[in-house]
C-alpha cells in the first residue's frame, strides 16, 4: 500500500507514523522547509516541500500509483482540492479533513466531487464530550461491536479497592475485561500478574450495564444537569445544541456579534456576553453548581485558565480541548479532569477508514503506544480454526472480546475464532501488523 498524507502538522505526522509502523509507504507534503527538515529526521518517510493541492506536486510524489491520499492541512480548501486534484491524477481514495461548518449541511455529497470520505475534528470532539456527559465518572468512552461492548476509561484513585490487587484475583465482573493501563506516560497491556497502583488509568470493556456500573462505583458522580460552556466556537455551538435536548446549557463568549448570531441557532442555551476573566460574572451566572465546565476553543493556553478558573470557583468537573498532544498530560496533572485532542480523535478515524474492510472500529489510547481494535477475519484467515492456545501470539496482544451471535466471549486459551466473529484485541502498536496478517488482512 503506498499513502500521500498531505500537511506535516501534528496530524499528518500522527498519521504517517502510524502507516509506517505498519509497514506502509508513505510520502508527506508540507509547505513548511523546517518542518520537512523536522518530519525527516523523526520518521522513514519520503518528505516533499510544497503545495499539496498543486497538480505538479501530487505528480512528484507519485500520486498515479497511490491507493491513498490524506489531506489533514489546517486548510479545509487546500485539503478540499488536494482531494479533487489527487483523485482526477488516478488516487484510488482520499480522504479530507474539513472545518466543522462544512458539515452543518447535508446537501453537499463530497464523493460525487473526488472526496471519498471527510471529517471534522471539531464534530468529533463534540460527540466525544456527550458520550463522557452521559457517564460522567469515566474519563473516556467508546462503543464497539455495533454497541453490544462499552469500553470506558476510569482513574484508579487512592482509595479504590483495587489498589494493591492483581488482576487474577477477579476483582471486575464476569463478563468484563481490563484491556490496557496507562501508568505515568507508559501504556501496558495487563496479564493476570498486574497489580493496581494509586493513579493507574484502566480500560475496562464489556456489556454496557456491567462497565457502567463499574465505572459508577468507582466515583460518586452526579448525573449532569448544568453545564457551562466557554467560547463560541462552531464546536462549542454544535455541543451546546447537542445538550440542550436533555440538559441546562449556558455558553459564555466576548464577542456581542457572534452571541447574537448563535443565539438565533440555539434554540434552549442561554447565551451570555461575558469575559471569562470576569469572576463575579461567573459566580453570578452560577459556575459553582455547574455539574460540567467545558472550554473547547482552539487555543491551549485560555483552555487550560478557563477550566483551572471554572475550578477554583467550584465546578464539579472540568473538560479541555487539547491541540499540542504533548500537554494533555500537563492539563492532568495541573486538575483538569478530561483533555481531550481532536488530533488522536483524527488519526483514529483515518486509521479505521485506511483499514477499511475486516477492521470495524479502532481506538488509539491516548499515550499513543497502543491501540484497542476490533476485527473480523476474512474466509483465509491464518487465526481460524486453531484455539488462541495454539497460536504464536507475541506478548503486549491481548484478546479481550469475541461478539458471535449478538453473544459476548471473554476469550480462553481453548477458544477458537470463527468466521463472522468481531474480535476486539489491544496492543502495542508495533504489535498491529502481526494482529492483521492472522486476521487476513495484509
Amino acid at each position: 500500500m503506498y499513502v500521500i498524507v498531505v500537511g506535516g502538522g501534528l496530524t499528518g505526522f500522527n498519521i504517517a507514523k502510524l502507516l509506517i509502523e505498519e509497514g506502509i509507504g508513505v510520502v508527506v507534503i508540507e509547505r513548511d522547509l523546517t518542518r520537512c527538515q523536522e518530519i525527516s529526521k523523526k520518521i522513514d518517510a519520503l518528505v516533499i516541500q510544497g503545495n499539496g493541492s498543486n497538480p505538479k506536486v501530487l505528480v512528484e510524489a507519485g500520486v498515479k500509483d497511490a491507493d491513498l491520499l490524506v489531506a489533514v492541512t489546517n486548510s479545509s480548501e487546500v485539503n478540499l482540492i488536494a482531494c479533487i486534484t489527487a483523485k482526477n491524477l488516478g488516487a484510488v481514495k482520499t480522504v479530507a479533513k474539513i472545518a466543522i461548518e462544512y458539515t452543518f449541511t447535508e446537501d453537499i455529497d463530497l464523493t460525487k466531487v473526488g472526496v471519498d470520505y471527510s471529517f471534522s475534528p471539531g464534530t468529533i470532539i463534540a460527540y466525544d464530550v456527550e458520550r463522557i456527559l452521559e457517564l460522567p465518572s469515566a474519563l473516556a468512552i467508546q462503543a464497539l461491536a455495533d454497541g453490544k461492548v462499552t469500553m470506558a476509561e476510569f482513574l484508579v484513585k487512592n482509595d479504590s479497592k483495587y489498589v494493591g490487587r492483581a488482576l487474577k484475583e477477579n476483582i471486575f465482573p464476569e463478563g468484563t475485561i481490563i484491556g490496557a493501563v496507562i501508568k505515568g506516560e507508559d501504556t501496558i497491556i495487563p496479564t493476570g500478574e498486574y497489580v493496581f497502583e494509586e493513579g493507574d488509568k484502566a480500560f475496562i470493556l464489556g456489556k454496557p450495564k456491567l462497565v457502567e456500573n463499574v465505572i459508577e462505583k468507582c466515583s460518586e458522580c452526579q448525573r449532569i444537569r448544568k453545564v457551562m460552556i466557554i467560547g463560541a466556537s462552531n464546536t462549542a455551538v454544535q455541543l451546546a445544541k447537542m445538550l440542550e435536548r436533555s440538559m441546562s446549557v449556558k455558553l459564555i463568549d466576548s464577542d456581542t456579534k457572534r452571541c447574537e448570531e448563535i443565539s438565533k441557532i440555539l434554540q434552549k442555551t442561554l447565551v451570555i456576553k461575558g469575559d471569562i476573566m470576569d469572576l463575579s460574572l461567573l459566580k453570578d451566572e452560577g459556575i459553582g453548581d455547574v455539574d460540567a465546565f467545558i472550554s473547547l476553543t482552539k487555543y491551549d493556553q485560555l483552555n487550560l485558565f478557563s477550566c483551572l478558573i471554572g475550578k477554583y470557583l467550584g465546578a464539579s468537573k472540568t473538560i479541555s480541548r487539547v491541540e499540542n498532544l504533548e500537554l494533555i498530560r500537563f492539563f492532568e496533572d495541573m486538575g483538569i479532569d478530561i483533555a481531550l485532542s481532536p488530533k488522536i480523535s483524527t488519526a483514529e478515524h483515518v486509521m479505521r477508514f485506511i483499514r477499511m474492510g475486516g477492521l470495524k472500529s479502532l481506538i488509539i489510547l491516548p499515550t499513543g503506544q497502543a491501540e484497542i481494535i476490533e476485527l473480523i477475519p476474512t474466509k483465509n484467515a491464518k487465526i481460524l480454526g486453531k484455539t488462541l492456545r495454539d497460536i504464536t501470539l507475541p506478548e503486549e496482544i491481548l484478546f479481550l472480546i469475541i461478539v458471535r451471535d449478538n453473544k459476548l466471549i471473554i476469550p480462553r486459551g481453548d477458544d477458537i475464532v470463527q468466521i463472522d466473529d468481531k474480535v476486539i484485541i489491544s496492543a502495542k502498536v508495533e504489535k498491529i501488523k502481526k494482529i492483521r496478517e492472522l486476521f487476513g488482512q495484509y
